[in-house]
């Protein structure tokens, strides 16, 4: 076998493992009583990378607010360790959090998501699961001041659903890996084609 076309094998091989798993989209819904919140979420191996939504709360919010999700790295958040952070909102509330976002119910864990309402300032969102297991409810807890310096606090147990919109191209590592396996297989029948030799 040709000696660069092992090479490349192996090379396949070696790389194939280490190679990222695509970003996976996912839209969501959370509801309850008072509170309709919607979105989507950048998800890679179980860690929800960045998002954005929707909430709307006619008694708490006077209509429909952006939502911005909140990671360990953002501006302003304290990070706890082992993936939990907290951001403190206006009236000096703190929501707790985490990134994990799960392929199938429970959705969220039993931190949750933590969302800045209109940008990172005077109220947020969080919503957890209730359990770690299937088929459990989720508690949405929307805090801040209101914007008014009002002190803004309501909680309720709802409803969270989320399905996948998107699965993004392959990682560019991957498909440079494809076109070098095809180089060396091109090589390859090159080297094996019959060679015409003169007479005389």
């Amino acid at each position: 076998m040709n000696s660069h076309l092992v090479g490349l094998i192996v090379t396949a091989l070696i790389a194939g493992p280490s190679v990222a798993a695509a970003d996976t989209i996912y839209d969501w819904t959370y509801t309850d009583g008072s509170v309709s919140a919607t979105g989507t979420l950048d998800v890679s191996n179980g860690q929800a990378l960045s998002g954005t939504g929707t909430i709307t709360s006619s008694a708490y919010l006077g209509g429909s607010e952006s939502l911005t999700l909140l990671t360990a790295s953002s501006p302003g958040v304290d990070d706890l360790g082992n993936g939990n952070f907290s951001y403190r909102f206006g009236g000096g509330t703190d929501l707790i959090g985490d990134t994990i976002f799960n392929s199938g119910d429970p959705w969220v864990s039993t931190n949750g998501l933590v969302f800045a309402i209109g940008g990172p300032g005077d109220n947020g969102f969080n919503v957890w699961a209730n359990s770690t297991g299937p088929g459990g409810s989720y508690t949405g807890f929307l805090a801040g001041d209101g914007g008014n310096g009002n002190i803004l606090y309501e909680t309720g147990v709802g409803e969270f659903a989320a399905s996948v919109t998107a699965v993004p191209a392959p990682a560019a590592s991957l498909m440079l890996l494809s076109g070098l396996v095809g180089l060396g297989l091109i090589g390859l029948r090159r080297k094996a084609a019959p060679q015409l030799t003169a007479i005389g």
